[in-house]
Parts: structure tokens; sequence; C-alpha cells
């Protein structure tokens, strides 16, 4: 790993404790507007207004944990990066659901039901990329930017509603919290664009206060509330709802994902020699998520995952070190035990809730959409896109129409994200099948000399008709042009090579007759049959390479040599 020079922390380097918590309380500070889903949640499930600051208290405690046990390197848990946790958005829809139902004993069985969903996502980290690629991803993430609208809106109208003639004070107080969140993520520059949020919130606050839209208890609800107190697990039950278990599944999925891009951009933004993912260090990051996810069920808390918005924030700031975790935690331990903080989010003005989550589904949306065409665009991901998206809409749209149908059919068609996700991975999966592309060459036939030039020109053409990404081509090409110009000379006649691709793989063999290029200072091992040994030989040749994955064979003088790179 080599240090990058822009960042003023490295990820193994101690800020001074000066540094370290301010750094903390940095990062504590873009959390906060995260845990209105917690309030959210809370009154979904008719808690008590002493429960549900205990419910945020218990919130803060599990992204504490979960910060630091991301931060640790434990054998297979934990990626050893600074990449904590918020409330996510994946899991509000189903936590909204679920409470209002089967109260907070749902949510609590539910979440821990999906945080093992997200740690089974680890063991397949190297699947997802072709079960869950880019297309499918940005599906999931688009769809929940529109669900977090759905929600704002319908909060926003319903408290209007409510207020009868007042109503355009809720469009007015929701209406300055979110012109304030915008212009500053727009507009700004330093502290002021990096807590937009935040400071749109409280701009919110002030907004509420000109139009008269605080809750009626809110003040007398903060001024009872104890100067320090420590969290009342009393609220806490656990049950598990057969009829959400797919919802929450999805969710726990989604959630597996998302860390697996997070813990992505990590790497690279501590690695200045990064080249590829570290699959294995993912797949522990992502176990970490969804272990802190059940950790955070166990508490009472929705579910969590990793924050691409934290992890921005480090690479701003060139603040990565994992010591700052520890900062972290101890700010939100602290914060925990404030039932007065606790209980100016549980009695956030509606608007000002509708305000923040509208600004989060609107960036969430615009992310997955990013996400969704960060790949060459092909016909099959255009369909995937536009069946996936059009056929949620219809989840809030004709609900009546779905309401009729099985009972069992209400997990997959009750909420945008289940019905979008249902879609896009049966298509893509669908679309895997006789999704392979073929294209053969010669190299030195009719007795002309074998040269890579021959291969670049058919390669090009080939990566260009199958919309393989340059960065790909160059990597390939180079590997195989070497890979031509050290076997040649041990091949007696023309050299086959045929290339092959499905969008996710791109696979080289190159077959000729002759002999495998030998292979000094390599000892078979002493009971290995002949072919055998001569293959094993090859692996260390091949290494240098640089392919993602090697197979080869010499039968006689029939040798093969496949290179398979993921793209």
């Amino acid at each position: 790993m080599e240090r990058p020079s822009e960042l003023t922390y490295a990820l193994n380097e101690r800020p001074p404790w000066t540094h370290l918590i301010g750094l903390g309380l940095q990062h504590v500070a873009v959390m906060c507007p995260y845990f209105v889903m917690v309030a959210l949640v809370a009154g979904a499930a008719r808690l008590t207004h002493e429960a549900a600051q205990s419910a945020i208290g218990f919130a803060m405690i599990a992204v504490a944990l979960m910060t630091i046990l991301q931060s640790l390197r434990l054998g297979p848990v934990g990626s050893g990066y600074l990449c904590p946790p918020v409330v996510s958005a994946i899991y509000l829809p189903s936590s909204l659901a679920v409470a209002s139902s089967f109260g907070v004993a749902g949510v609590c069985g539910m979440t821990i039901f999906a945080g093992m969903c997200e740690t089974a996502v680890a063991s397949l980290a190297d699947w997802t990329r072709k079960l869950f690629p880019a297309v499918v991803s940005g599906v999931v993430i688009i769809a929940v930017g529109l669900e977090l609208g759905k929600i704002s809106t319908g909060i926003l109208f319903a408290h209007a509603a409510e207020s009868g003639d007042r109503a355009s004070a809720s469009f007015a107080t929701a209406a300055c919290a979110l012109t304030a969140m915008t212009g500053l993520a727009i507009w700004g520059t330093g502290a002021p664009k990096l807590f937009c949020a935040l400071i749109g919130t409280m701009i919110g606050y002030a907004a509420a206060a000109v139009f008269h839209v605080f809750p009626s208890s809110f003040f007398a609800d903060y001024a009872a509330a104890p100067a320090f107190a420590v969290p009342n697990p009393r609220f806490l039950s656990f049950s598990f709802a057969p009829s959400f278990a797919a919802p929450f599944a999805i969710a726990g999925v989604a959630s597996g994902l998302r860390a697996i891009g997070v813990l992505t951009t990590c790497q690279q933004m501590t690695d200045a020699s990064w080249r590829r993912p570290d699959m294995r260090n993912i797949a522990a990051g992502v176990r970490a998520d969804g272990l802190g996810c059940l950790i955070g069920g166990l508490l009472g808390s929705p579910g969590m995952s990793a924050s691409p918005s934290l992890v921005s924030l480090e690479k701003t700031t060139g603040a990565a070190s994992r010591v700052i975790a520890w900062s972290i935690a101890a700010w939100l331990v602290v914060l925990s035990c404030l039932p007065k903080f606790a209980g100016l989010i549980v009695n956030m003005p509606r608007p000002v809730m509708a305000a923040a989550l509208f600004f989060n589904g609107s960036l969430m949306l615009v992310a997955g959409v990013q996400i969704a065409v960060s790949r060459p665009i092909t016909l099959r991901a255009s369909v995937i896109i536009g069946f996936s998206i059009l056929a949620a809409l219809t989840a809030p749209v004709y609900s009546q129409f779905y309401q009729t149908l099985p009972d069992w059919t209400q997990q997959f068609t009750g909420s945008i994200i289940s019905m979008a996700v249902v879609v896009a991975v049966l298509l893509n999966a669908l679309f895997l099948l006789g999704s392979w592309r073929y294209g053969q060459v010669r190299l030195g036939a009719d007795s002309k000399p074998v040269t890579s030039a021959s291969f670049d020109a058919f390669f090009e053409k080939q990566a260009k008709d199958w919309k393989i990404g340059a960065d790909d081509v160059r990597r390939a090409r180079s590997v195989v042009d070497a890979a031509i110009d050290d076997v040649s000379p041990n091949a007696a006649g023309p050299i086959d090579v045929e290339v092959a691709s499905d969008t996710f793989d791109l696979k080289i063999t190159l077959r000729y007759r002759g002999n495998l290029p030998p292979m000094p200072d390599v000892r078979p091992q002493r009971h290995m049959l002949e072919e055998q040994s001569f293959v094993n030989g090859l692996t260390g040749y091949l290494a240098g390479l640089h392919a993602d994955q090697v197979d080869r064979s010499a039968k006689g003088d029939e040798c093969e040599i496949a290179l398979l790179f993921r793209t």
C-alpha cells in the first residue's frame, strides 16, 4: 500500500488528540440528520416520547459500535478502514411498514434478519458482479430515492392537511429548509457545503418558529427531558414477521451492494498504488456492515449501512485515519445520554423532516442514475432500467389493484424498492442466458510470421462492437501481446486466438501446437503427473501477466492458455 500525498492523515496514522476530537465531531454532525429516520419509525411504532428518545440513543450507540467494528481487522470481519455507517434510507420504507403492523418488536426482529442477509452477501462478493451488476445496483438506488420522495411528500401533505387554514405555513417551512440545503450544496464552499443538510435543518427549525409549525408538545417535552440519562431498554422486544421477509432481505442485499461500492472507494482513496478491488477485504467489510446492522436490530435501531457522504467527507478533509473511528464512537455515546438532544430529533417539525428526506432522496436518485450508466448502456441495460423503473412506479399508482392479488405477493409489490429489485434481478438473470459473444482469429496463417499487431487490429474491432471499456481493452491487449510474443517461439505453426465476452468478463484463449514456455526455477511437486507439473510451472510465468484468472493445459503438443479479465 502506497500513501497518497493528498491525505493529511493516512489510514494508520494517528492525528493529534485535538484534531482527533474535532474530526470525530465533524463526522457526527454529518450523521445527525439521518437519525430523523429513527424518529419516523418510532412514530410509526407508536412509541411514547420517552421510549422514542431512548430509541435514538440506542441508535447512536449502534452506529458507534458499527463504526469501531468496521475500522478493525478481526479475521473475516472488518475492513480496517474508516467507513462509518448511518441509519440508512434503504431500510426506511420496510421499517415504517412493519412498525405500523407489528410495532417495535417487528422492526427489531426484521432488522436482525436483514443484517443476516447482508452478512450472507459477503460470502457471495465475487458473484454479485454478475447477479447485481452496475445497472441493477443503480436501479436499486434509484428506487430508494423515489421511495424517499414518496415518503417525504406524504409527510408534508399530511401535515398540511392537518393544519387546515395554516397549510401554507407547512409548505413555507419545508421550502425554507430545502432551499437552504440545496443552496449550500450547490454554491457553498468548505464547512457550509459539507454540512449543508445539518445547517438546512437548523434553518428549518428557525422557519418553523417563525411560521408556528412546531408540534404542540415540543417545548413542554424539551423542558421535561432530563439533561443526562442512559437510554432505557424497556421498550425493546423482538418478533419475526414472515410477511415482511422479502422486503427486508432485499434491503439487506441492497445495503451489501452499497457497502461494496463505499469500501472500494475507501481502498482507492487510501492507496496511491490501487489498481483493482481487494475482494477479500471488501467481503470482510460487508460482513462487518451486516453484523453492525444485526447489532442495531438488537438495540432497537432501524437498519444501518456504510455512508458514501462520510467517505466523501474524508476525501475532502484528507483525514482517512481509522483512529478517528474511536473519536466518532465517543461522541455518539456521549450524545446518546443527552435526552434533550434526542428530543429535538423526535419532535422535529414535520415539514423540516419532509425537506430533509426529500433532499436525501433526490441525491440518492441521481447517485443511482450515475451508477446505472457507469458502464456502457447496451440494449439489455436499457430494457432493465426502463422496465424496472416503470414497473416500480405502478406500485404506488395502482396500489389498490395490487392489494387484490394474493397476500404473498404483497412482499414484492408493496413498495417501489421491492418491485424495482424483483423486476431488475429477474430481467438481468434472464439476459445472462446466451450473453457470451465469440470471435476468432488465426495468427501466422499461410506461413506468415506470428505478430501481436494482427491480434491488436482484430481485437480493437471486436472491442468496439461489444462496447468494452477503453481501460479494459488496453489492459487485455498489453497482457495478450506479451503472451503472444513469448509463446510464438514455442509454437510449431499458427496460433488460434479466441476472444469471448459477456459484458462482465473478457476471456482470451490461445491454442497452438508446440511447447509451453520453459520455466526457470520451478520445482514441481514430487507426486505430480508429468502434465500437471508442466502446467504448474506455467503458473508463475502467467502470474506476471496480471490476468484475473488463468486456465491452461498441455496435452502432448496441443497447448492452450486461457486468460480471464474481469471488466
